[in-house]
């Protein structure tokens, strides 16, 4: 979105990072709708606007990258018809603006401010990188996930859930897909924190049991930007693996922006390799996460750094599998947050994220 007014002060309820749109914004979007509808095609619903994203996206991949025109006028309109048929299924969520230091970007809010998601910043990303599936099936996925996400995150702030995080999702600064997400870095992470932080593996009976309600209660709390940052990578991991499948993935926070970079190897490897990018790299903070399945009670432990616990309600809501976050600032111990999901299609988030416990430093 380009042309946009100055920033103004986030109101009561909006996450770190994000403001309601001025008047001259929201006037954008109309703009952008009505150009959506001009191309005559039902874009009011998945098929009609998956089949116009799948076609457009067809066309402009055929012509020769020298040829190619610029694609985000049409990135920024499907967007917004992107976004608005999440907020159908998610009516209490509202457009905002992340302002977050680089540039901004029209997003959907929940009431409370807790859970955001990026339609604009989504759709670009499936646009440009080399996803599978650029179409009516993933946006189907996408959207019902997403309006998911946003209508559970506002029926849970009307209850205190145990072990939530409570702090607000914050997009801190902006994310910049490494252009180079599939190559494999070197692996040469210290190989017994490798070891410790194994996602795919059981682990004894006896693993720690301290549970902590909030980063408040850890040894050592960490700063409120690495508390934003482990909720930011929980969006971001939870986002991928309800519509494209489970992927290991490290965000690097240097200060002004948040690399992301998303590895295609199984867990035990993918965590080596993500260390490895972390520490390659010049940040101030990182995450490191990944997603594992629960056991039948819906326990899932990490090896060495705690575990999440039984869940009767979370299993019988559907709950299989798990996001696991470790973010820490810089040479400082970190956190570790997990947010159960169900896994299928479509995926869906369930319950609240919860601290785990301490972590070693991981940059």
């Amino acid at each position: 979105m380009t042309d946009l007014s100055p920033l103004v002060a986030a109101t009561p309820g909006a996450a770190v990072g994000m403001r309601d749109l001025s008047p001259a914004e929201a006037q954008h979007l109309e703009r952008l709708r009505a150009h959506l509808r001009a191309s005559g095609a039902p874009v009011t619903t998945v098929a009609g606007l998956g089949g116009l994203l799948a076609a457009a996206h067809a066309a402009w991949a055929r012509t020769a990258p020298e040829a190619r025109t610029d694609p985000s006028p049409m990135i920024s309109s499907i967007g917004v018809g992107v976004g608005d048929l999440v907020l159908a299924g998610a009516p209490a969520a509202r457009w905002v603006l992340r302002v977050d230091g680089g540039a901004s970007s029209p997003a959907l809010l929940s009431p409370d401010g807790s859970a955001a998601v990026l339609p604009f910043a989504d759709v670009r990303r499936r646009w440009l990188g080399d996803e599978d599936g650029v179409d009516t099936a993933w946006l189907e996925g996408y959207v019902t996930a997403a309006a998911a996400y946003l209508a559970q995150a506002s029926t849970a702030s009307a209850a205190v859930a145990e072990q939530v995080v409570p702090t607000q999702r914050s997009a801190a600064a902006p994310e910049h897909a490494d252009e180079q997400h599939r190559t494999h870095v070197a692996a040469h992470a210290d190989e017994h924190a490798s070891r410790r932080r194994r996602a795919s593996h059981a682990a004894p009976d006896d693993e720690q049991s301290v549970r902590y309600r909030t980063p408040q209660e850890l040894p050592h709390v960490p700063s409120a930007e690495a508390q934003n940052l482990a909720l930011r990578a929980l969006d971001r991991g939870l986002a991928v693996a309800m519509t494209d499948g489970p992927r290991p993935f490290a965000l690097r926070d240097d200060g002004t922006t948040v690399h992301v970079r998303w590895f295609d190897t199984g867990p035990d490897e993918a965590l080596a390799l993500a260390e490895a990018w972390v520490a390659d790299g010049v940040g101030v903070r990182a995450s490191i996460g990944w997603a594992a399945p629960l056991d039948p009670a819906g326990r899932l432990v990490v090896p060495g750094l705690g575990s999440v616990p039984d869940d009767e309600a979370a299993s019988a809501a559907g709950a299989d599998h798990a996001v696991v976050v470790l973010t820490s600032d810089l040479g400082k111990p970190g956190l570790v947050v997990a947010h159960r999901y169900a896994a299928g299609a479509p995926g869906r988030v369930v319950g609240q994220p919860l601290v785990v416990g301490p972590c070693p430093p991981i940059i």
